[in-house]
């Protein structure tokens, strides 16, 4: 598999859960039937050079991998519906501009098809938005629109940026929020879902993978606490994302029109359940994040993740 030398994971800062996402996303694609094609996602694996072993296929025999494995494997299946989901929206139509917020190892400039005159926005961090075109340039990738990428920081107001890089508030606009929300505590995610309400002219639309709400019990609670013991994230940090806004209220009260859509629907959707088994249930290790930073759901299905907002403007 022949990709660029790139910059070794430990010297890059390149945030784990985005290499894991496209670790989900090659390992959807070596599926035989695989919901996503994204002949990126191993390359900027290996380039990464991480000290994380990730699985970037779909073993054999899933239910006997290794205990380390099985929660990767699982989270690909939950990667490859999301990508896949937000594929689909992309695919219905488009809008003269695309904002993806959070960008990642996103690498849907490149590998899906976009008409003629799409500009597309890319905001993440520079270390990670020049580690992906480091290797996507040595793959002798080209995106299929005008691309431009912001160093930014999310935490941070962005609008002028976005703005000063050529993106037209007068003009219709899809917005990405994909794996986003779970970083940032409740008063970010309202900035976000605030700006993005206000930059938005008549015929925007979004899809938004909401952070999930955190129930004050005792159990979970303990899963916090362990959760910040592994990690090192202070527990005041994970508090103050447990009540996360509403992103329906918000843009409904912006005029904006929404739908929601469970996992469960994306499973019934996409024919999959999140199991190496084909069971209803599967196995995980709690304490684990999930590909999104967040702590674990409750139950293997997926059932506790926030799931997702479609709107319209």
């Amino acid at each position: 598999m022949a990709h660029s030398p790139g910059t070794a994971f430990e010297d890059s800062g390149l945030p784990l859960t985005a290499l894991a996402v496209a670790a989900g996303r090659a390992v959807e694609t070596s599926r035989p039937d695989p919901l996503v094609v994204d002949r990126f996602a191993a390359d900027l694996v290996a380039a990464a050079r991480s000290r994380v072993d990730m699985p970037t296929r779909w073993p054999e025999d899933p239910a006997a991998a290794s205990p380390l494995v099985q929660p990767l494997l699982l989270a690909s299946i939950y990667i490859g519906m999301r990508t896949r989901f937000i594929d689909d929206l992309l695919r219905e139509g488009a809008t003269p501009q695309t904002v993806i917020l959070g960008a990642g190892l996103d690498t849907r400039a490149f590998r899906l098809p976009w008409p003629a005159g799409a500009r597309i926005f890319e905001l993440d961090s520079a270390n990670v938005l020049d580690f992906k075109d480091s290797v996507l340039h040595g793959l002798a990738a080209t995106p299929g629109a005008d691309r431009t990428t912001l160093d930014v920081d999310l935490a941070q107001p962005w609008q002028d940026s976005l703005q000063a890089a050529g993106f037209d508030p007068g003009q219709p606009a899809t917005w990405i929020v994909e794996g986003l929300l779970p970083y940032l505590d409740a008063a970010g995610q309202r900035a976000v879902l605030d700006d993005l309400a206000a930059l938005s002219a008549p015929g925007s639309r979004t899809v938004i993978e909401r952070a999930v709400p955190l129930p004050k019990t005792e159990d979970l609670d303990a899963q916090l606490q362990e959760f910040s013991r592994t990690t090192g994230l202070p527990m005041s940090d994970l508090l103050a994302r447990a009540d996360p806004p509403d992103p329906v209220a918000v843009l409904e009260a912006a005029g904006w029109h929404c739908r929601l859509h469970t996992v469960a629907d994306l499973c019934a959707t996409y024919g999959r359940t999140i199991s190496l088994t084909g069971s209803a249930e599967a196995p995980r290790t709690p304490g684990n994040a999930d590909d999104d930073g967040a702590p674990p759901p409750s139950s293997a299905d997926g059932q506790s993740r926030g799931g997702f907002v479609t709107a319209w403007l």
